[in-house]
């Protein structure tokens, strides 16, 4: 017994003592390899190899004797293979290739065509023979590979992923449609993600629209054949929302609710996403038309709600405003307020309706009553001092700054750890910017640096330096009680004082006037720290005004000749929404939302800019 157990012993020692070496053998090979040194590591993947054929080490011996162009041997090498393992087509591939690189073609198509002709009607079969021919770049015989496994399988859509792979690399796009078509045919919504991505990989550089127009045609054509398959309207309804067509988008959104008999759910989603991206139009056009339907239809509640804060964006967000627009939609919001009343659950309204009667349909006195009474319907304080912020925006818009300050400043007092607090801090300071105390207002922005919501930390920041920049030691006599101090000849930074006062005509929505005000500013310091604040304000109007291709002119000259400066990631990040959402030129809106992205990783829009990034690139649709 004694005797087998030393045996044993002396067997699982030696049995070591082998692995080991051959584990220290493989490892000397591989660092000989890294350090291309192939003469002396195929010395040792020859010795590995013969004692185990299957093993890893094959790709490296195989590599190592193509780089010392050792084709004989690679030969003799992959027939051993080849006939010790008759099924497994890497082998054979292997020694095509070798043939190729050797300079014998005839011999390697031969080898490559037996592969094919030899092929079998099995899914394991075919995938491993693509993936072979892949590894070797063969692209075309990947392709026949999966082209010919389909009918032996008789399934068109197998590797269908593979396939528009090899098609993309061949640049084969009329191929890639095809095989999109092909995915669409099925009508089966478990290929909508591998058509989306194929659509996607294929519209990525698609700079002149051509493939976008190519895929779009390639599609319509197919539903009008075939106007029962769903999937393919809704890749028409997908695709003309990564384009930004809205308008088309609405057709299909209609033809999806009807086909599948949720009416007002498309055309509420479509509403949604085209109000998200600025095309107001359609929006309203989308909830009338649910609103139209009547109170059966999905939706219809959320669309009355949704209709009256589309039309408010697209008011405020456009210059000059249409007064006749301005009273229709102030005649909604009353509307509203009187079948909904003054509550928690109609604040939003409330705000807008006063904002409107205000800034937009001259009736600010109204709308402080407005405010004022929502005040008094409210026990919450977090309302309340919403409310009375905004009231202290109706009151710097008329010009009781006292009243307005006094307002601001009371919220900060109730509320000073709290983001309605900062914010309220941080209009009392913009508020004395406008009327020139800039010594007190920057004091103010310093505190708020520390804020706990970084846009208003940003915003302090951005403003605070913006005075610190410009700031000349008198100002504006602390004593004046209007906001004619704007307007004075007193002296002191000129440039600085005209800027606030472009900023307060700005707050006051006075575009025209603030456009020349802006102007002068550059007159005053044409070489001065505000050049670049008055060219990005500038462009922000003209994007009201939609006067979008100067708008973009200004904008990249503050990103060409002020890339260092505090504005170059937000002048970066507007020209990317004008690409994306006005001028609708999706490959210019991605490249920039890269730029931030790439060149201002501590910008505040990152998350943002990664997040349209994604959006444009159909991740999120």
């Amino acid at each position: 017994m004694k005797k087998i157990i030393t045996i044993l012993m002396l067997l699982i020692a030696c049995s070591g003592a082998t692995i080991a070496q051959q584990s220290q053998d493989e490892q000397l090979a591989l660092q000989y390899y890294r350090d291309k040194e192939y003469d002396k590591a195929v010395e040792l993947f020859e010795k590995i190899h013969n004692k185990k054929s299957d093993s890893y080490i094959y790709y490296y011996y195989y590599h190592a004797l193509l780089e010392l162009e050792r084709y004989g041997d690679a030969e003799k090498m992959l027939k051993k293979q080849v006939k010790a393992y008759p099924n497994v087509p890497r082998y054979k591939v292997d020694l095509g290739y070798a043939y190729e690189r050797a300079g014998e073609n005839a011999k390697a198509e031969k080898i490559y065509q037996e592969c094919l002709k030899n092929l079998q009607a099995k899914e394991s079969a075919v995938s491993e023979l693509n993936n072979a021919f892949m590894s070797r770049g063969k692209y075309d015989y990947a392709a026949e590979t999966i082209l010919k496994g389909r009918k032996l399988l008789n399934n068109e859509q197998y590797l269908s992923k593979n396939l528009i792979t090899i098609y993309k690399a061949l640049h084969q796009n009329d191929k890639i449609i095809d095989e999109i078509i092909s995915l669409v045919k099925t009508d089966n919504e478990k290929y909508q993600n591998e058509v989306q991505t194929a659509i996607q990989d294929l519209l990525i550089d698609d700079e002149d629209n051509q493939q976008y127009m190519n895929i779009r045609t390639a599609l319509q054509k197919f539903s009008q054949k075939n106007p029962s398959n769903l999937l393919c309207i809704k890749e028409l309804y997908w695709i003309s929302q990564l384009h930004k067509d809205y308008e088309e988008a609405f057709v299909l959104a209609k033809a999806l609710d009807k086909r599948t008999k949720m009416e007002g759910v498309f055309t509420y989603e479509l509403a949604t996403v085209a109000a998200a991206n600025h095309d107001y139009n359609t929006a309203i056009e989308a909830l009338n038309y649910i609103i139209k339907k009547g109170e059966d239809t999905h939706n219809y509640v959320q669309a009355k709600m949704k209709i009256l804060d589309v039309k408010y964006m697209q008011l405020i967000e456009s210059s000059p405003v249409k007064m006749v627009d301005a009273i229709n939609l102030e005649q909604d919001f009353r509307k509203a307020l009187d079948e909904n009343g003054l509550h928690s659950g109609t604040m939003d309204w409330i705000r807008k309706y006063a904002h409107l009667l205000a800034f937009y349909v001259n009736k600010p006195q109204e709308a402080m009553e407005v405010l004022n009474q929502a005040m008094t319907t409210t026990r919450d304080v977090k309302e309340k001092n919403q409310y009375k912020i905004d009231l202290a925006d109706v009151q710097l818009y008329t010009g009781e700054i006292w009243d307005a300050s006094l307002n601001y400043s009371q919220v900060d007092k109730d509320m000073p750890n709290d983001v309605l607090g900062n914010e309220a801090k941080f209009k009392n300071a913009k508020l004395s910017f406008y009327i020139g105390e800039f010594n007190w207002a920057k004091s103010q922005l310093d505190v708020l640096a520390a804020a706990t919501t970084k846009l208003i930390a940003n915003d302090a920041i951005y403003s605070s330096m913006l005075i610190s920049d410009n700031l000349e030691e008198e100002e504006v006599d602390d004593d004046s009680d209007t906001t004619m101090a704007l307007f004075s000849n007193s002296e002191g930074n000129l440039a600085l004082r005209m800027y606030a006062k472009a900023e307060f005509l700005i707050f006051q929505n006075k575009d025209d006037e603030a456009l020349i005000a802006l102007d002068s500013v550059m007159i005053l310091s044409p070489f001065g720290t505000l050049v670049d604040d008055a060219l990005y304000q500038k462009a922000l109007i003209l994007i009201k005004q939609k006067n979008y291709f100067e708008a973009e002119k200004l904008l990249k000259r503050v990103i060409e000749n002020y890339g260092d400066e505090l504005l170059a990631d937000d002048a970066i990040f507007q020209l990317a929404e004008l690409y994306e959402y006005y001028l609708k030129d999706i490959p210019r809106a991605m490249e920039y939302y890269q730029k931030i992205l790439k060149d201002y990783s501590d910008s505040l829009y990152v998350v943002q800019a990664r997040n349209r990034y994604r959006a444009l690139r159909g991740d999120n649709l």
